[in-house]
């Protein structure tokens, strides 16, 4: 815990140093502080010179910089965001900039700043163990926590070149980007950068823009599996319940209300219309339905298995199917959860953004699986099972299906 705290301020410093100072102005503070640390001694050594010469540039920089932040322009910024990004594949999204203010605004540099979650010490634990090359990063384990940064942000965005602005004026500008890992990437804020006249310090001054989220889907990796039985079973339900639980059948009428009818089913409209209860009539129906269970007992995030079930069911889910046909999909989150897919509740879209963030969970989570599974095999044409480990409970569960 206290490692993981120490990393924390170390990325927070560094962090806040690139964002104070340019490349230039990183080098010049670095050689500034090696000469102070050999010039000590002034009568050693010149060194003692390359220090305050240093210090004197980056500080009269630094108030250059911050008497210019005084006149930064006032902008304004909407982002115009996809659907969602996948991994592996070129990302772009667009940004509008007016300028609101009364002055011209120079051209600069725009910075996107991404919400950064923070790994769980048991997490960082099990990844350093899983990417440490060699010994140094194994016993320090600062790189692993650098790396499950990147992962835990799941887009990098490049700086954006803003053009020259007159009062009043609009502009469109691309901006690339790059997908790191699956995942919901944040935008928690927009700054403008500043730097002063020698080019060492950089002065941020925040932009107005709305907070803003975008999905990046995992990759999709191709499974070769035999053609999925069609045949339709009885569906029992209602669509309104469908929406919730996945079955269907179609409206046929109204009825007299009789004791013992689900007060769901009651129309309200009509009753408040005739005085008396009615209740909608359902006409069961027969489709075929296909279940696909997702494996989530993994021992950490982005764990190599854990990843490549993902990018199978992201596969899977992404599929063409028969128009008449329903998808489930099963995992364990805070619960066990069953979306579905199909017929008119919502396309492979909605699925693959869930399994953007899916996320592990502890080893005892496939027992509920397992048992809504076997509870709800009865109303399944086919089904694929994705799983991390081939133990004795799932090998049991596979033989009563």
């Amino acid at each position: 815990m206290r490692k993981l705290a120490l990393f924390r301020f170390v990325f927070l410093l560094s962090r806040w140093l690139r964002e104070q100072l340019s490349p230039a102005g990183l080098v010049i503070v670095a050689l500034s502080g090696f000469a102070g640390a050999f010039g000590l001694d002034t009568q050693s050594n010149l060194a003692h010179v390359v220090f305050s010469l240093g210090v004197s540039l980056v500080a009269v920089d630094a108030v250059a910089s911050a008497l210019r932040r005084r006149r930064a322009p006032r902008l304004a910024v909407r982002r115009h965001l996809p659907e969602f990004h996948s991994c592996g594949q070129a990302a772009r999204y667009r940004i509008e900039v007016r300028n609101d203010g009364t002055k011209q605004a120079r051209a600069g540099v725009l910075v996107e700043r991404l919400r950064q979650p923070w790994p769980s010490p048991a997490a960082l634990q099990q990844h350093r163990g899983a990417v440490a090359t060699n010994r140094f990063d194994r016993q320090i384990g600062y790189p692993a926590f650098l790396d499950m940064l990147r992962r835990l942000r799941p887009l990098d965005v490049e700086r954006i070149a803003l053009p020259t602005l007159l009062p009043g004026q609009r502009t469109d500008i691309d901006v690339p980007a790059r997908p790191t890992a699956r995942g919901l990437a944040v935008f928690e804020s927009l700054w403008l950068v500043m730097t002063g006249p020698l080019g060492l310090v950089e002065t941020r001054v925040p932009v107005a823009a709305v907070a803003a989220s975008l999905p990046v889907l995992p990759t999709r990796l191709p499974v070769e599996l035999p053609p999925a039985s069609n045949h339709r079973l009885l569906q029992p339900g209602g669509i309104s319940l469908a929406q919730h639980v996945g079955d269907t059948e179609e409206f046929r009428s109204l009825r007299d209300y009789r004791p013992g009818d689900p007060m769901r089913a009651i129309h309200w409209r009509s009753f408040a219309r005739t005085g008396k209860p009615l209740v909608r009539e359902f006409q069961e129906e027969f489709f075929s339905r296909h279940a696909l269970v997702l494996d989530t007992a993994a021992p950490y995030p982005f764990a190599p298995a854990f990843e490549t079930a993902v990018s199978m069911a992201a596969w899977l889910v992404a599929r063409p199917r028969d128009a008449d046909s329903l998808l489930d999909l099963m995992f364990v989150g805070d619960r066990v959860h069953r979306l579905t897919a199909g017929r008119g509740l919502g396309g492979a879209d909605a699925l693959l953004r869930v399994l953007a963030t899916v996320a592990p969970t502890p080893a005892e989570s496939i027992e509920p699986l397992l048992a809504t599974l076997e509870r709800n095999a009865a109303q399944v044409s086919s089904l694929v099972a994705i799983f991390l480990v081939w133990d004795e409970p799932r090998q049991n569960a596979v033989r009563r299906l």
